[in-house]
């Protein structure tokens, strides 16, 4: 491999690391806080005990019937 190949890689790597260092952080307690309000806000529903049961229009899990529900024989 070539001197000048080996260079633009490593041109390429601190361009990417140079990104990474430049972007916005937010601290922990920011972060922590943000995750709390989106989960109080936003009901899960596999925890029951915190939002109680779904009703059956809902459940993201329960197959909707299609048309009249009848059946032909």
């Amino acid at each position: 491999m070539s001197t000048e190949v080996r260079l633009q890689r490593q041109l390429e790597h601190n361009r990417r690391l140079r990104e990474q260092f430049e972007r916005e952080r937010i601290s922990v307690s920011q972060a922590s806080s943000a995750l709390i309000q989106y989960c109080m806000s936003n009901k899960d529903v596999f925890i029951t005990p915190v939002w109680g049961e779904l009703e059956k229009q809902d459940d993201p899990f329960l197959v909707q019937p299609k048309g009249c529900g009848c059946s032909v024989m």
